[in-house]
């Protein structure tokens, strides 16, 4: 398992490691910090630029060349000073900036209006630039022209190399004297295979923990900021004398701190250090110290190093944070010299940060923008017992207020992102209907009518005759596919059933025929290759536990997972093992679909051809007087199937007595279809047999009469009743890429070599932009206007959605299911489920309940409410809900 963190973390094996490159990698930690935040924001890294004007401060993204405007009222000294540098804990100016400056005065109705000529000056090597000669009392506008250089973006890496050599040295140091020897003592211990499954796990652990950690950094800046709206999360890190010097800090102090906690890179720094650290450990002792490293500890660790350099507050990891003392003694002692190290470290340089942005950020007017997500106003040292906020919001503009606060604004998202590198063996082939036409799935298609696609011009007829319950359930739904006539899967040429998957294996590998009779191809996987995906086609074969057995899945909210053995279909499974079993009779004809909780179909034959479908319940095997019965009684049949001469399918009959009739030309392409009411389609073809394409589609009502116009370039022109069109373009791989509709509003979409949708654009020209991690999972929505939403994962399930300022955190089962959501107040409200994925209790933030009962077929049974109420349900022989109450 790899998290995308640059190439500090890689996996983690029982056997002794290399030190040196080790700690190469982590001496490497901020490049990769650069190289993963511009390629995650194309540029934008969380350390801005920052303009200062008299008491206004803006800020804009690093790389930014764009124009940044101000606006200041000038002193009565005719002075302002210009002030242009990165946005960091340390002061690294950014010069050679030309500014304008342009006198304004408020407009009539709304805005600013030029009142007089412009001023244009140059802000030399320093950063700095103060323009005199101003009119005092006069409001000007002005714009920054922000042009950085690369060796000015470079200066700003580089001004944290300290850090990372007296880390780096320190962690040689650790190696040499501390490490070494316990890796020597362990190489005479080898690792049982529980001790390794240990390890992986508490590894796996720290890589979410990390993940959890830098989700929420921005809340270590608000800790540090708003320690009594934060005293009961610092509770959990402090004691009270603790918190208490916090809250009664110098103003120097915690703007130093502020500082600290709000520059990214730095924070990067120690994070990287703390996971070289571990990388270090040998196996046994590693497994204990993982097991502390929780996000909480985590967080406690940089709290502290935010602290000791900012506030000078001499911090250890609280031992309240830790699991308990159940660990041995080393362990606590190995993780309380590391933090110690870390805290010592930071109060060596944190000051000379400080220090080194001091003229400019701390000056009496000043602003500070730290590039954190909420303002911030820290009051005058005062008693812990009476710390106040002050009650008024400093001026926007062109005053000074006596009693000036330190302030804080900024953007509302972290720079960079932990990601998981999940392993991807992608063989891209797009799926295809018997005709070779790339194929997405009917409910995916775009069809018109009743429904003719609009891809391939076929008709695509889905329709459901039974459903069997349980705890995994299945509908019997059978397909009708003009480019399948030639096929015959014992439903009548051109129609398929739910369970008509096959298997075919060959020289090029597995082709699979899915129960919509579309072919996908796979590679023939293997143990050292036991899973591999297709991306067109959304799907993915792995190698099964039973010898020979293959498992096939379509990608979906609540994916099946199709067994095979000797291309044949055994079993179909979900996520937590729920299964439904496949019986075929003695001349390979799928006989009974098993539920395991005491029902079934039974599938009945006249000669090729399924004749019916039985509802069927389990009794005992002897009855009352002892006879012997069959043990699956039939409770009703739910549909019967006539055919014709010529193998076609031409009446169902449903369990009411209803029927529907269909007609077909010689070639087995259907013409007409009659439903039970009367109403009746009809289509018109053009080509011939599994090649033909609807041209015209009409029923026995006068609304629908829709003709359909071709070309071979993909293009669809639908042609209604009432002359007005429609207009579908596909691209080589079924994907819908412009429709136009008969209003003219015209969408348009995009999609990448894998299929997935990157861009559309809207009848109203508005763009919205999808994001894709490597392993294809959707990390970004970003629409035309508003907030972009972020979304991170881990080992596969979604884990954070965020936006703006809001964050939604989940904790996952192993199936994918919830168990713990957090919203962005931080109420939690937790999800419990039994062995077969069926919910059995929610409990809300507010401590109330709401369980449910369940019985064997996975029939909701009864309810009781949060509020105390309760609900209960019933059902008849065929699982149709009969009562509630």
């Amino acid at each position: 398992m790899n998290i995308s963190m640059g190439s500090i973390v890689g996996n983690l094996t029982a056997e002794q490691p290399d030190a040196q490159v080790i700690i190469k990698d982590f001496k490497k930690c901020l490049a990769d910090y650069r190289k993963h935040a511009e390629a995650w924001y194309g540029g934008i890294l969380d350390a801005e630029q920052q303009f200062q004007v008299g008491d206004e401060v803006g800020t804009q993204d690093k790389d930014s060349k764009s124009s940044a405007d101000l606006y200041a009222t000038c002193p009565a000294n005719g002075k302002l000073k210009l002030v242009h540098s990165f946005e960091s804990a340390r002061f690294v100016p950014i010069g050679n900036t030309p500014v304008r400056l342009v006198p304004v005065v408020d407009g009539l109705i709304m805005g600013k209006n030029e009142a007089g000529a412009p001023i244009n000056v140059t802000i030399g090597p320093s950063g700095i630039k103060e323009v005199t000669g101003l009119k005092p009392n006069q409001q000007y506008k002005i714009t920054f022209f922000p042009n950085p250089t690369p060796a000015q973006i470079d200066s700003l890496f580089n001004s944290y190399q300290g850090v990372i050599g007296e880390l780096s040295s320190w962690l040689t140091t650790q190696w040499s004297t501390d490490f070494l020897p316990l890796w020597q003592a362990h190489s005479n211990a080898p690792m049982t295979g529980r001790a390794l499954q240990q390890l992986d796990s508490a590894w796996k652990g720290f890589l979410k923990a990390i993940m959890g950690l830098w989700g929420d950094i921005k809340s270590l800046y608000n800790l540090v900021a708003h320690p009594r709206e934060n005293y009961e999360k610092l509770k959990k890190f402090f004691t009270e004398e603790e918190i208490k010097k916090i809250y009664n800090a110098s103003k120097k102090a915690i703007h130093t701190a502020l500082l600290i906690a709000s520059d990214e890179p730095l924070m990067w720094i120690y994070v990287a250090a703390i996971v070289a650290w571990v990388k270090m450990l040998p196996p046994q002792t590693c497994t204990e110290v993982l097991a502390e490293l929780t996000t909480e500890v985590l967080m406690n660790i940089l709290i502290g190093v935010v602290l000791t350099g900012g506030i000078g507050l001499t911090v250890r990891v609280a031992t309240k944070a830790l699991k308990a003392t159940q660990n041995s003694g080393k362990v606590m002692a190995l993780i309380e010299d590391f933090t110690s190290m870390l805290m010592k470290l930071s109060r060596k340089n944190a000051e000379a940060h400080a220090e080194t942005a001091k003229p400019l950020l701390l000056n009496a007017d000043a602003r500070l923008n730290p590039a954190r997500k909420a303002d911030v106003a820290i009051a005058p040292p005062k008693p812990a017992v009476t710390a106040t906020a002050p009650k008024k919001k400093p001026p926007i503009s062109g005053a000074v207020e006596a009693d000036a606060q330190v302030q804080a604004r900024g953007k509302k998202k972290n720079a960079t992102k932990v990601e998981q590198k999940e392993p991807v063996d992608d063989a891209p082939e797009q799926s295809k209907n018997p005709a070779d036409e790339p194929a997405e799935p009917a409910k995916k298609t775009c069809t018109n009518g009743d429904p003719v696609s609009m891809v391939t011009g076929e008709e695509l007829l889905t329709l459901t005759d039974g459903e069997l319950g349980g705890l995994l359930n299945l509908e019997w739904t059978r397909l009708y596919r003009t480019s399948a006539v030639e096929i015959d899967s014992r439903l009548g040429h051109g129609w398929s059933h739910s369970l008509s998957h096959r298997l075919q294996l060959d020289d090029e590998g597995v082709l699979w025929t899915d129960n919509e009779n579309r072919q996908t191809r796979f590679p023939m996987p293997t143990e050292q290759r036991p899973a591999i995906t297709n991306s067109l086609a959304s799907a993915a074969i792995f190698v099964g536990d039973a010898p020979g057995e293959l498992i096939l899945t379509q990608a979906g909210q609540k994916p099946r997972f199709y067994h095979f053995r000797a291309g044949r279909l055994t079993t179909i499974s979900d996520a937590y093992d729920n299964q439904l079993h496949i019986e075929y009779d003695l001349v390979d004809r799928i006989q009974r679909i098993d539920n395991g909780a005491g029902r079934s179909l039974l599938l009945r034959y006249d000669d090729r051809h399924i004749a019916s479908v039985d509802y069927q319940q389990q009794r005992p095997e002897y009855d009352e007087q002892g006879k012997r019965q069959d043990p699956w009684l039939t409770i009703q049949t739910l549909v019967t199937y006539h055919y014709n001469e010529h193998h076609q399918l031409v009446r169902a009959t449903n369990a009411a007595g209803e029927s529907e009739h269909y007609r077909y030309n010689d070639q087995h392409v259907i013409l007409e279809r009659q439903l039970a009411g009367g109403a009746s389609f009809h289509w018109e073809w053009e080509r011939e047999g599994k090649a033909s394409r609807c041209v015209r589609q009409w029923a026995n009502y006068s609304q629908m009469d829709i003709r359909y116009v071709w070309d071979d370039n993909g293009t669809a022109t639908v042609v209604n009743a009432d002359g007005s069109e429609q207009v579908y373009v596909h691209d080589t791989n079924a994907r819908l890429v412009s429709q136009t509709d008969p209003d003219g509003a015209k969408t348009q979409k995009i999609y990448d070599e894998q299929g997935r949708l990157i861009a559309e654009k809207d009848a109203l020209d508005a763009v919205t932009e999808y994001r894709y991690n490597d392993a294809g999972r959707l990390i970004a929505l970003v629409p035309s206007e508003g907030l972009p939403t972020y979304y991170g994962y881990f080992d596969g399930q979604l884990v954070s959605v965020e936006r703006g300022d809001a964050r939604w955190k989940y904790d996952r089962n192993r199936q994918g299911d919830i168990t713990v959501q957090i919203d962005p107040d931080g109420n939690e409200t937790h999800y419990s489920y039994d062995p077969h994925g069926r919910l059995l209790e929610i409990r809300h933030p507010d401590g109330s309940r709401h369980t449910l009962g369940w019985n064997g077929l996975g029939q909701l049974l009864e309810e009781r409410l949060p509020d105390g109420g309760q609900r209960k349900y019933r059902y008849d022989a065929l699982g149709r809900q009969i009562t509630r109450q």
